[in-house]
């Protein structure tokens, strides 16, 4: 059985946040991170990643391989032993990173276990695309039966998008649905828990995640549309119209979910929402910027309708955000990035990490 079909065929994060995604409705209401009995819930729908009948590993042994090379694997093996982990944990009065809800829900990936949430691997597949045991017989099955990749059987465009269609209206984050992975990578890297950052003295978020870069990096898995996929693949990079296209969603989604932040902070001034203004006011600045560059009419009244310069003291209206949302999601119905060039300067080119070459 050939290992290619991408998760990701955008070169999208594989990271994952967990199986345990933070949605913007649950950040809109208020509560950052599910319940223990919604987490619960979308535990016993992971199938894992590990090599058993029709799971990810089956069809995806190179991303797979890809994953095993990156630090979103390696942290159910080394996170909790760091020596700012363990600070993190006794500021929150924990014991355990892989027993904490704060902590499960972004680094790992928990299955339910004796009716217990128990965290099984690091950052994995199912975080970014969705617990799969919905959704999962009906992406890798056609006419009934399994694909093979790489025996000539895999099928054309036409028949990949006819078994993923009805996977996708059962739960699936497909490949090229920038926002809806997008939202995942954000979900996890604004850090949504103001307890955690201002009491645990947790990082308020990765301040230097940029989600074109970061894609291209050690978590990078686009071997599906390689010139050689299904029988020779390649772990290409992605096209100049596709980092544009990540570039923009990138920024929107950073802003939406940083807003999200600001409008469930509790402590003004505290540390928490002091880095999430500091964020939004940057983020804002560079969508300033790309429309400068380029009118996207798309997104210009969403991203307008922001304030340029943020105070703790600024009211942050929960349309903002959603705006926000539905602004990206139309960016990525109606623009193929061929239009968008003049973004090419700004868009970092340092990688996080080295690729996977397989």
């Amino acid at each position: 059985m050939q290992r290619t079909q991408s998760s990701f065929n955008l070169g999208l994060l594989l990271a994952a946040l967990a199986a345990l995604t933070i949605a913007s409705d649950a950040l809109a209401g208020g509560n950052p991170y599910k319940s223990e009995a919604q987490e619960k819930a979308t535990a016993a729908k992971i199938i894992g990643p590990d090599k058993v009948e029709n799971n990810c590993q089956s069809c995806h042994a190179l991303e797979y391989d890809a994953w095993l090379h990156s630090r979103h694997y390696a942290t159910i093996k080394d996170r909790h032993r760091s020596p700012r982990a363990k600070e993190v944990l006794a500021n929150m009065g924990q014991k355990s990173m892989k027993r904490a809800g704060d902590c499960r829900q972004c680094h790992y990936t928990s299955i339910v276990r004796n009716d217990d949430l128990t965290a099984k691997w690091g950052v994995s597949c199912e975080s970014c695309h969705g617990a799969a045991a919905d959704w999962n017989p009906s992406h890798n099955k056609a006419g009934g039966k399994t694909i093979e990749w790489g025996t000539g059987k895999s099928g054309d465009a036409a028949a990949r998008a006819a078994r993923l269609k009805p996977a996708v209206a059962k739960g699936m984050i497909q490949s090229d649905d920038i926002y809806g992975i997008a939202t995942n990578c954000f979900g996890c890297h604004t850090v949504p828990n103001e307890p955690l950052v201002n009491k645990g003295d947790h990082k308020a978020g990765s301040d230097d995640f940029e989600l074109a870069s970061w894609s291209q990096g050690e978590v990078r898995h686009s071997f599906a549309t390689s010139p050689g996929a299904p029988d020779s693949p390649s772990n290409r990079v992605g096209t100049p119209n596709q980092l544009r296209r990540l570039f923009v969603v990138g920024k929107l989604v950073d802003l939406e979910y940083t807003l999200r932040n600001i409008s469930i902070a509790q402590d003004k001034g505290g540390k928490f929402q002091t880095a999430m203004v500091k964020r939004a006011n940057d983020v804002r600045a560079k969508l300033g910027a790309i429309l400068s560059a380029v009118p996207i009419p798309d997104i210009a009244g969403a991203v307008n309708a922001v304030p340029t310069n943020i105070t703790d003291s600024t009211p942050i209206s929960a349309s903002l955000a959603d705006n926000l949302g539905k602004a990206a999601q139309k960016f990525v119905k109606t623009h193929d990035g061929s239009k968008l060039g003049a973004l090419d300067s700004m868009i970092p080119t340092k990688t996080k990490g080295t690729p996977f070459k397989g």
